[in-house]
């Protein structure tokens, strides 16, 4: 076998490492786009329904469909599929690709159609134990309606998801950038369109409607002459077994990425109405630049990193990790930066409308300060996990994670009990933190192919560069007269373009004179084009 492999034509290590950025900036530019409409899905639910126990309500609908999808669907899909997909890929074996995919589509399929019946029939029960702050009858009776609403969706996110893994492979990437934006505007439109009949629920239609129209029909339109695939329920199938060998660990550990988001529900359903509305919407603030810089570069990473081992170069495998931390490391200190020193006026432009008042915004705003405290530990933890999904290990993380999680979770209920809801925060970015440094730690002590000397001082490279920045941006914030929560939207317009210009001014300034290597492609291509004569 290795004198097959050493015959084959290598594609150099540089050509990889262009076509995962090149993936890496696809994906990213597509997930802001995504999160932009985000903010406005979001900003039209509370223009109408302010941060109240309705919103609290519609935040909570999304507990159960998403540990559906957490555990049978999505990410653990995908993380799982590609590996195995690929592998059959790299040696030409179409036809045992596509048996994998049809084996898993119909028998994972199968079994998600009957959590989501159970969880239907089951949702009077189990939205209370998850949501136990939710004493008046009438929020918990919708909180239990668009539960069932939402229920639909998972199996759309889960076939989608497949789809989505076998573009991936072949490095088809543009069906994934258009997916979520049609969700979110499928959202908006439901939420716009159907609210004179059935008031906050026609947001909880405009997700079945989106995940239909998005995750799933994008996908399945790209790859229509592609995927052969055939209803095969073969549960003791080998094949099937090395996948759920490959996903049990991820079935039953939990991680903090996501078990975060419970807890905050969870917790936050204790801390008054209101509390669930403005953690959910300031902790999706911090994510727009983490799916920028962390979560675009991990898809992105994973199917190079996945071949570069299937080629037996862990030497380049590990130093292209090690490369990819480094800078996502840089720009997740440079973004937490901008994110701590623009949050208050950032909030009161995007929410202080309708029904959310001035109030709400101000104390959005201060728990969006503490969520990008642990943004670096976001961006770094969902890419290093890769380097373990490369190389077929499951296991690892979910022992990894499941400490991670049993360690930080009595920290969201000291911490709240402490600080209110923003000790929730505080919880989620230590947690996190923890959750990124062990991640790391433990990679290098096993694997022991990454370095780690570029990755701290990438890190710090970021907090300088985006210190520095940050203070231009709040030398302006401070010389404007009016307080932002004064401020009407085009005075905080104003303030943020200010404020923006100064910050990336100040980040220009430091990035040209100091040239830090994290940033070497954006400025070798700017320089070349002010050199090249007119």
């Amino acid at each position: 076998m290795s004198s097959e492999t050493s015959e084959k034509p290598q594609k150099p290590a540089r050509s990889i490492g262009r076509r995962m950025g090149i993936a890496a900036l696809i994906l990213a530019v597509s997930t802001f786009l995504s999160r932009i409409l985000g903010f406005l899905r979001e900003a039209v639910i509370v223009y109408t329904h302010g941060a109240s126990a309705t919103t609290d309500a519609y935040q909570a609908a999304f507990t159960m469909p998403d540990m559906m999808n957490y555990v049978l669907a999505g990410g653990t899909l995908s993380i799982t599929f590609i590996p195995l997909f690929s592998a059959y890929v790299a040696s030409d074996d179409e036809e045992g690709a596509w048996r994998l995919f049809s084996t898993i589509a119909t028998t994972m399929g199968s079994v998600l159609a009957v959590f989501i019946a159970l969880g239907y029939v089951l949702a009077p029960q189990i939205v209370p134990l998850l949501n136990p702050g939710f004493n008046d009858p009438q929020q918990l009776d919708l909180a239990i309606s668009m539960t069932r609403i939402v229920l639909l969706a998972p199996m759309a996110f889960y076939i989608g998801g497949l789809i989505q893994g076998s573009l991936f492979v072949r490095e088809i990437f543009w069906p994934s950038a258009i997916s979520p934006l049609i969700y979110n505007l499928c959202i908006i439109g439901g939420g716009v369109l159907l609210d004179p009949w059935f008031g906050i629920k026609g947001f909880a239609i405009g997700v079945v409607i989106g995940a239909l129209l998005g995750p799933l029909a994008v996908p399945m339109w790209a790859a229509r002459r592609e995927v052969k695939f055939k209803a095969r329920f073969a549960p003791f199938d080998p094949d099937f077994k090395a996948f759920l060998l490959l996903t049990l660990p991820l079935m039953v550990g939990v991680s903090l990425v996501t078990v975060d988001e419970w807890f905050l529900k969870y917790f936050g359903s204790m801390q008054g109405d209101g509390a669930i509305t403005w953690l959910a919407n300031a902790r999706k603030l911090m994510m727009v630049i983490f799916a920028i810089i962390g979560q675009a570069a991990g898809q992105a990473a994973l199917p190079f990193l996945t071949r570069l081992f299937h080629q037996g170069e862990e030497e380049e495998m590990g130093q292209m990790l090690s490369r990819s931390l480094q800078r996502v490391g840089f720009l997740a200190m440079v973004g937490a930066a901008g994110l701590i020193v623009a949050a208050y006026p950032l909030v009161h432009a995007i929410f202080r409308h309708g029904q959310f008042s001035a109030s709400d915004a101000d104390t959005m705003a201060g728990l969006l300060v503490v969520f990008a405290c642990g943004l670096w530990a976001w961006a770094v933890q969902t890419l290093a996990v890769r380097g373990y999904y490369a190389r077929k290990n499951t296991l690892t993380p979910m022992i990894l994670g499941s400490i991670t999680v049993a360690l930080a979770a009595p920290l969201y209920a000291i911490f709240g009990d402490t600080f209110g809801v923003r000790g929730l925060a505080m919880a989620t970015s230590a947690g996190m933190t923890l959750n990124a440094l062990v991640t790391i730690g433990y990679y290098r002590w096993k694997v022991g192919h990454l370095p780690l000397g570029p990755i701290i001082r990438g890190t710090l490279r970021g907090t300088l560069h985006g210190a520095w920045a940050a203070a231009a941006a709040y030398g302006v914030f401070r010389l404007w007269d009016t307080p932002a929560a004064d401020l009407q939207l085009a005075g905080l317009a104003g303030m943020l373009a200010t404020m923006g210009t100064a910050f990336f001014a100040a980040l220009g300034l430091s990035a040209w004179l100091l040239a830090p290597p994290e940033l070497d492609v954006i400025l070798d291509r700017v320089k070349r084009r002010l050199k090249r004569p007119r």
